[in-house]
């Protein structure tokens, strides 16, 4: 069978730069010097038929992984779903070698920030239109970034002239009090020298060895926080849905405009927080904050 047919052109070509270094760290009695890098992925617009797409917003994402593991790339396949809606996607490596102590992480995660919002004319990316979007650990990250940002206190490095402040924080089942996610386990082995050990065994979490260093989110969260989307189900076992309760009330306490989804029979990581429906509200919710720059 031969047939001619029209197939409108209903969504972009992605272009994905797997390896944009964007800054490094130092190690190994200053002899090492370990390379940051981040993906950025977008609609294409370098042949001459594809829509000249410019400013595009921006979705910082940022993996979990106990903060101990992380592969920036591991999510690609679901965030392809919000560069086909225009946006562009940034996944950022952020340190979790044996060497790394906080806060080593927020400052790798706001350096990449700012990295991007300096070569915003060079990748198409309005700086204005930043969001911190992460998962489990990286929630916390994403949660972190947002609560601060009224503050330099970890911006530390390169490009300083440039804010690292996002207009809107999407965390998916965050950690975001230390103190509070102890209370919630037994406390028979939770001694500090052995926090590592317990906590492995008691929720099959591994965390670093200063976890009790990690501030808690809320004590940084104004009436200027940037507005916040909270997703975490009921059923997670690993970082209890009360993490999430807390960073709400605590938003909710400062004004901060926050909306705060529990997904009913959901674990952590659970297939509800990449459905199609999902992505559809967290894609309202930066409509409705990025409306206006």
């Amino acid at each position: 069978m031969q047939k001619k047919i029209t197939i409108e052109r209903k969504k972009p070509v992605l272009n994905l730069i797997p390896e944009i270094v964007y800054g490094h760290r130092v190690e190994g009695s200053n002899a090492v010097y370990r390379p940051l890098s981040l993906s950025l992925m977008r609609p294409r617009t370098s042949f001459p038929y594809d829509e000249k797409y410019t400013d595009f917003p921006v979705i910082i994402w940022l993996c979990g992984g106990s903060f101990s593991a992380m592969d920036r790339n591991v999510w690609t396949p679901e965030l392809a779903w919000f560069a086909k809606k225009g946006f562009a996607v940034a996944s950022i490596d952020y340190s979790v070698t044996a060497q790394t102590k906080f806060p080593n992480q927020i400052e790798d995660v706001k350096l990449a920030i700012r990295y991007l919002k300096a070569h915003s004319e060079e990748f198409g990316l309005d700086p204005q239109r930043f969001v911190v979007m992460g998962e489990s650990a990286g929630g916390y990250l994403a949660a972190l970034v947002g609560a601060t940002a009224n503050t330099r206190e970890y911006d530390k490095g390169d490009y300083l002239k440039y804010s690292s402040r996002v207009k809107a924080v999407v965390p998916w089942y965050p950690l975001v009090s230390v103190p509070a996610f102890l209370a919630e386990v037994p406390r028979f082995s939770l001694r500090k020298f052995r926090l590592r050990e317990a906590i492995h065994e008691l929720t099959q979490v591994n965390v670093p060895l200063d976890a009790l260093n990690y501030p808690d989110v809320t004590k940084f969260i104004t009436g200027q926080t940037p507005p916040f989307l909270i997703l975490h189900g009921d059923a997670d076992t690993i970082v209890p849905v009360s993490q999430s309760q807390l960073l709400y009330d605590a938003l909710q306490a400062a004004g901060v405009h926050s909306e705060f989804y529990i997904f009913e029979g959901a674990e952590h990581a659970d297939a509800p927080f990449t459905q199609d429906e999902t992505k559809e509200l967290i894609l309202a919710f930066l409509h409705q904050v990025l409306a206006t720059k």
